[in-house]
């Protein structure tokens, strides 16, 4: 019986932790096709995709802290601060997405650089969606009364606006403290003049669509 016992709990942290390693051994794999790449071309050219995936571990990290020392985080101040700063860098997890944009003919063949750029999209998805599945569960325990819709969908929809200011405007998370003055400016002008930057609402909301649509086959699995 107590080997019985004993089966039945290594096979449930198995299954438990099944996504977890699938995860791992999709970020070897990411690794693995720039390691070809590099030896193939002879050139560095992807390898900025390791510290863009890095980024989109930061929020990955913040959560899974949060959770394991709720502790430290009972204070009011504590826990908007991590939130904060959780908020700022969860647009670097769908980020990588957008890294599509330099799909060229460039030492290898494009189908290569395909799947190469995908997995570590892939990846940084992943680990957002995760991390905002966690975000979600502590916001919903400490907002018991609110839905979860009004946490998520509005998170969905400021990657989007996060991913935009990146990728366009060229801003990185830390300008918030290095440059504010100037990144404020620039929203400021997004929210005033609307119709003078419909590019930047439109790219936010087809991005915050895609991610709000995208969420639930991935929350599915990790609930």
């Amino acid at each position: 019986m107590q080997l019985k016992r004993i089966l039945r709990l290594a096979q449930h942290r198995i299954s438990r932790s099944r996504p977890q390693y699938t995860l791992y051994a999709s970020v070897l794999f990411s690794l693995a096709l720039l390691l070809c790449r590099v030896i193939h071309s002879g050139t560095y050219l992807r390898v900025t995709l390791i510290w863009n995936l890095f980024l989109a571990y930061v929020p990955f990290a913040i959560t899974r802290w949060m959770q394991k020392h709720p502790e430290q985080i009972k204070n009011r101040y504590s826990w908007y601060g991590c939130f904060v700063c959780w908020l700022l860098f969860i647009p670097n997890a769908p980020y990588i997405l957008t890294d599509l944009f330099h799909l060229f003919d460039g030492g290898v063949p494009l189908w290569f650089d395909l799947f190469l750029i995908f997995s570590f999209a892939w990846n940084g998805m992943i680990l957002g969606y995760i991390s905002i599945r966690s975000m979600e569960n502590m916001w919903s325990q400490r907002y018991s009364s609110w839905p979860a819709w009004l946490f998520t969908f509005p998170v969905m929809f400021l990657c989007g606006l996060g991913v935009y200011i990146g990728r366009f405007l060229r801003y990185n998370s830390w300008d918030v403290v290095k440059d504010p003055l100037m990144l404020l400016g620039d929203m400021r002008d997004i929210f005033l003049h609307p119709w003078d930057n419909r590019h930047a609402w439109a790219f936010t909301i087809c991005m915050g669509v895609f991610l709000s649509l995208m969420y639930p086959l991935v929350k599915k699995q990790h609930s």
